[in-house]
């Protein structure tokens, strides 16, 4: 879905405008009302009048050389501050492996022994959208993605209560989390339980309502 939106971006022609990413985030909420109001049941007819009647004319005013940049700023807020967007994207691309959006936080059922072992647990991985292998080193207040690429990010880490902990995006040199996430981004991340190889977690962004299930592998 990433290469559609690039393939949509060529041919605008620009007239020259200044953006910060407060700017871009402000236009990622006004796209996510006009997802949440249109009335078009078609997901490929409804991704394409949102990029033709909201995105084009903000991209219309920036020139060209900075055109493709804002736009995937653009693309990757909007799935993290849109819940709606991030929906719509699943339908048009399953993922790989499936995500559960939940609006009611669960209640972890996981004993003291399962919590500590988590909590020794230096190395894990989960999958990305497309299927690909995310390595994660959890240690010292510091978590490590290493992705596929070779890339990476960095974040901090903070136990908030016995089940949850909080992560503060620092870096990353990954093109879809550099642009996902800014320096400061926090996200709540909730042990549920442990399964066979893998801890069953949500995570949240504050200010949202949604839970996101997922599974962190440890073999």
């Amino acid at each position: 879905m990433k290469k559609i939106l690039i393939i949509l971006l060529i041919g605008i022609s620009n007239t020259g405008f200044s953006q910060t990413m407060t700017e871009i985030d402000s236009v990622s909420y006004v796209m996510c009302d006009y997802l949440k109001n249109l009335k078009i049941e078609n997901d490929t007819l409804k991704i394409n009048s949102l990029y033709e009647k909201q995105l084009y004319p903000y991209l219309g005013k920036i020139e060209q050389s900075k055109t493709q940049k804002v736009g995937q700023q653009i693309y990757y807020r909007l799935q993290r501050n849109c819940v709606e967007f991030r929906n719509l994207l699943d339908r048009l691309e399953p993922p790989k492996e499936t995500i559960t959006r939940i609006t009611e936080k669960p209640k972890p059922e996981i004993s003291i022994k399962q919590l500590k072992e988590f909590k020794n647990q230096r190395e894990f991985h989960y999958f990305e959208v497309a299927g690909d292998t995310t390595k994660v080193i959890m240690e010292k207040g510091n978590w490590t993605d290493s992705f596929s690429d070779k890339t990476f990010s960095k974040l901090t880490y903070n136990w908030i209560n016995e089940t949850e902990f909080e992560l503060v995006f620092i870096e990353s040199n990954n093109e879809t989390r550099s642009n996902y996430s800014v320096k400061g981004d926090k996200y709540i991340y909730q042990v549920l339980s442990k399964e066979d190889g893998f801890y069953l977690m949500t995570v949240n962004i504050p200010g949202q309502v949604t839970f996101e299930k997922f599974k962190m592998y440890f073999k």
